[in-house]
């Protein structure tokens, strides 16, 4: 044989091993790595919130629960403040936010049925805002 071709059949056979070697390390790393669901899993969320409403605003200013968990608002200003619902000042997007004024020390609790995002302010200081974000 001419030694141009045993080089042409050389190269080949390096082509075709490195070849079968690349797709057998593709095919291994993916039986290896673990099977990706069509969800997205997440870390359990809390049955119930809590945002401490102090005399700089809401904290924190935005909390995700399920539908079926509830979000505590715990008065901690020093003074009375209110929840009330977006949008200021007419308070109408989701009535059942409004729940008035409370006391310092006092605390308001709502337990959420339906998903959304619900904002919120303080009537009293319409600056301070925050939000609900309730999920399946």
């Amino acid at each position: 044989m001419n030694r141009k071709y045993l080089i042409i059949i050389g190269i080949i056979a390096l082509v075709i091993i490195f070849g079968l070697l690349a797709w057998k390390s593709i095919n291994t790393s993916h039986q290896n790595s673990p099977a990706k669901s069509s969800a997205t899993k997440r870390a359990p969320l809390p049955k119930e919130a809590t945002v401490i409403l102090t005399k700089n605003g809401f904290s924190p200013k935005e909390v995700t629960i399920n539908v079926g968990s509830a979000d505590r608002w715990e008065n901690k200003s020093g003074s009375q403040e209110t929840v009330n619902s977006d949008n200021y000042p007419t308070n109408q997007l989701n009535k059942e936010l409004n729940f008035g004024v409370f006391t310092n020390g006092s605390s308001v609790v709502y337990t959420f049925t339906k998903p959304g995002t619900y904002g919120y302010h303080n009537q009293f200081h319409h600056e301070q805002e925050g939000k609900v974000i309730v999920v399946q």
